[in-house]
């Protein structure tokens, strides 16, 4: 609902809204359980970094799932270590190529298996990387910036990585070892 309400302010030319969210690092999720949960979707997610200055972030993402794709530009400025003036817009796919030409080639794609997944009134992003076999990332979307999380018992966190840099998709794609995370 707060994805939709956003959308919905940023094509009526709202002020932009913010992102709150927290993330953890934690052991590779039973994706069978998940995909057995009846509010679970999965998505895949083909994430590119685009050529920027330092004040913020910029990429294109392909997401969706059976062939289906939308495609969105992100803009991120950081706000605080957990808040974050994100704005974003819906792309053609023909736009979403053209994007794609400004790649940062510094990076490499970000590929994920996203499980969306709503538990006690939490929103949970579950992002599972074809580069682990041990470790995930969960995000959680939240209302303000001291709101309690609830995790399901199924979920084993291994520890908080909000503010740890390493553990940004940006970071991610930047890296040359990325197994050296779950050593």
């Amino acid at each position: 609902m707060r994805r939709l309400i956003r959308e919905i302010s940023s094509f009526l030319g709202e002020p932009e809204p913010y992102e709150i969210e927290r993330k953890y690092l934690i052991e590779y999720p039973d994706t069978e359980w998940l995909k057995k949960i009846p509010n679970c979707e999965k998505v895949q997610i083909i994430q590119t970094y685009l050529r920027s200055d330092d004040s913020e972030e910029v990429r294109v993402r392909q997401r969706g799932a059976d062939g289906h794709f939308i495609f969105t530009q992100t803009i991120k400025r950081k706000i605080s270590d957990i808040k974050r003036l994100e704005i974003e817009r819906r792309l053609t796919e023909t736009e979403y190529l053209e994007f794609l030409m400004n790649a940062d080639t510094t990076k490499r794609q970000i590929r994920k298996d996203r499980y969306c997944l709503a538990y006690n009134n939490q929103y949970f992003e579950i992002d599972v990387y074809p580069f682990w076999s041990k470790i995930a990332i969960a995000e959680i979307e939240l209302n303000s910036e001291d709101a309690e999380v609830s995790f399901p018992e199924q979920i084993k966190v291994i520890r908080e990585v909000t503010k740890e840099e390493a553990f940004k998709n940006a970071s991610l794609a930047g890296e040359t070892d990325l197994t050296k995370y779950e050593k």
